[in-house]
């Protein structure tokens, strides 16, 4: 209330919705607007010295019960208009008494002399239908959202420990075997990168649609105050998502990484962490977008459920893509984990000289014989090279030189096309609405 009554002494005015406040505060009004169940008035004007003005013309009509010494006038108004009956025992409507006094058409004669009286100099008017800009909007909106993030452990705290313990469990797998040797040994490695992904991808993407389901519905009704933009919103949204991203990133990175046998290299390194989190980013992007044009996260849910199964299917995993049907193969292109997993393969084996042994009669063993690499012996077998495994086993469609000039920009691009249209969604849309 103090912090009302500043702003009441500036000059503006300071318009509150109440319910069951106490004496000090409820004295502490200047003006009342009570009104009945259906919106109907039942008293507008001044409340008086202690409420005085109120109580004396509530106490006019003979059904009021009077009020007690120090009772707070709040609650006894309440009271009064909600059990009040006049001397034949009916219910006394005290909206339809207000309809017909002198203060009501008081009221209305003020109204009117003031509409009688505009000009364009007493005019108000706004430079902006907000009350701040929407650099101050945003960053009032990014320091709360940042406050409900670290207030939300079940939400932040919980991702980063799946991506750490889905990193342990994947990554003891090859604890002892950090080197592959065998097709099999690449198979299982690529198998692992092809779980982890699409694990923590979904995972990311079905964590975020309840919390930002929450803070929509908020915002709806924040829209409807003229608060903020939309635009503050998704901003806030895009950016305060990136630390956790790259925390569970890191965390799942290091982790597993390592204990997988991948190279040491920094450079290799840094670009598996750099599309670990593009992966995170996406699909969480993606889930908020879903969320934002669709009524509920269980409809979101529902259908990014279908769409992380076809892409999961259409990848270049599953199916290699050379293998992939000429009707299907778009799914290939538009599939955003295509993109990630061709970079994360082709990234970590670039240039990789570790020998791979070929199982006999497999197409890598076919592929080397008729490069001349080495000749069909069952007794001595074939030997090519992990990038030349890679290739082979993906027809050449995964190569190393989309990782910069395709990869990382149609991941970038669909990040920034889901932020557009949670903002698109965010203005048009509002599922609060009757």
């Amino acid at each position: 209330m103090r912090g009302l009554h500043r702003i009441a002494a500036t000059g503006r005015a300071v318009c509150a919705t109440i319910h069951q406040p106490s004496q000090a505060i409820f004295n502490a009004f200047d003006s009342l607007l009570l009104l009945k169940r259906g919106g109907h008035v039942v008293y507008f004007g001044d409340l008086g010295s202690e409420s005085s003005s109120l109580i004396r013309y509530l106490e006019r009509f003979d059904s009021t019960e009077r009020i007690q010494k120090g009772e707070n006038a709040a609650t006894w108004m309440l009271r009064v208009i909600s059990d009040s009956s006049s001397n034949d025992g009916e219910s006394y409507d005290y909206a339809q008494a207000y309809a017909k006094s002198i203060d009501r058409k008081r009221c209305l004669a003020r109204i009117a002399a003031i509409q009688r009286n505009s000009t364009n100099q007493n005019k108000l008017t706004y430079s902006s239908k907000y009350a701040t800009s929407t650099r101050t909007q945003s960053r009032a909106v990014f320091k709360r959202l940042m406050t409900i993030y670290w207030r939300s452990p079940s939400y932040n705290l919980l991702r980063v420990l799946v991506s750490v313990v889905v990193g342990l469990i994947m990554g003891l797998i090859f604890v002892t075997q950090r080197v592959p040797s065998t097709e099999g040994d690449m198979n299982s490695r690529i198998t692992s990168i092809f779980v982890t992904t699409v694990f923590l991808g979904i995972s990311s993407f079905n964590s975020v649609l309840a919390l930002f389901e929450l803070e929509r519905n908020m915002f709806y009704r924040h829209k409807s105050a003229l608060m903020y933009k939309s635009s503050s919103i998704n901003a806030a949204f895009s950016f305060a998502e990136i630390p956790f991203i790259i925390w569970a990133s890191v965390v799942f990175v290091v982790v597993f990484y390592f204990m997988i046998g991948f190279s040491p290299e920094a450079a290799k390194f840094f670009t598996y962490l750099l599309f670990f989190a593009l992966t995170l980013a996406t699909f969480t992007y993606l889930g908020q977008m879903l969320t934002a044009l669709l009524r509920d996260a269980e409809t979101a849910q529902l259908l990014g459920s279908a769409v992380a199964g076809m892409s999961a299917l259409f990848c270049g995993i599953l199916i290699k893509p050379q293998f992939i049907s000429s009707f299907w193969v778009f799914m290939y292109w538009i599939t955003p984990l295509h993109w990630v997993l061709e970079a994360l393969i082709t990234s970590q084996y670039y240039l990789d000289e570790s020998p791979i042994m070929a199982r006999p009669g497999s197409p890598y063993n076919m592929a080397l014989i008729t490069k001349g690499d080495c000749v069909q012996d069952f007794f001595d077998p074939c030997y090519g090279t992990a990038e030349q495994w890679v290739e082979i086993t993906f027809g050449g469609w995964f190569q190393y030189e989309n990782v910069w000039r395709a990869d990382l920009p149609y991941l970038l691009g669909i990040c920034l096309l889901s932020r557009v249209v949670c903002y698109v969604a965010l203005t048009k849309l509002n599922y609060l609405r009757k």
